[in-house]
């Protein structure tokens, strides 16, 4: 009996081990952010967007992308995508200041919060907008909706595959 104890407080000393293991680099690795964040003097970007295709019955292209503020991008696919792995891009200053222009003309506080379908095997688009870092709004859009914002997807779509395009299939 005491062979059991004895073999039970061993793994439960194992267990609290591997916990303050564990907690222990996580706090280091958030020190090690803070202070380099610190030393570089520079906040994380915040994110602006998060532009979500899902997939259809065919061959439409999934994938999430995240735009950050500072014209990075990270771009996810899942099916039927340009790239089989995540992207990191990063946009031109001039697609940073074209984005922020049309994202200010598309209003995106006065669109409703979706615009549906009556077809199933369409493929969703799903912007997710934030400010300070903060959701502040999310818009379903299958099809209608207001010439703004199909302008914006369309726009949208086209420039984040072709950075996908360009990244997953580099020149050299």
């Amino acid at each position: 009996m005491s062979k059991t104890r004895h073999s039970i407080n061993r793994g439960r000393s194992h267990s609290w081990l591997l916990l303050l293991l564990l907690a222990l680099m996580a706090a280091g690795c958030s020190k090690s952010a803070a202070r380099q964040q610190a030393t570089t003097g520079q906040k994380p970007a915040e994110p602006v967007l998060l532009f979500q295709k899902t997939p259809c019955l065919g061959l439409c292209p999934a994938y999430n992308a995240t735009i950050y503020q500072n014209g990075q991008v990270a771009y996810v696919p899942f099916r039927n995508a340009l790239a089989q792995d995540t992207l990191q891009l990063q946009l031109t200053p001039q697609e940073v200041q074209q984005f922020t222009q049309k994202l200010n003309d598309l209003a995106y506080t006065t669109l409703q919060k979706s615009y549906l379908s009556d077809w199933s095997d369409i493929s969703s688009t799903y912007l997710t907008f934030y400010a300070q870092g903060k959701q502040t709004k999310r818009v379903k859009h299958e099809e209608g909706g207001p010439e703004r914002l199909i302008q914006f997807i369309a726009w949208l779509d086209e420039l984040l595959q072709r950075h996908a395009k360009d990244k997953s299939n580099p020149t050299y």
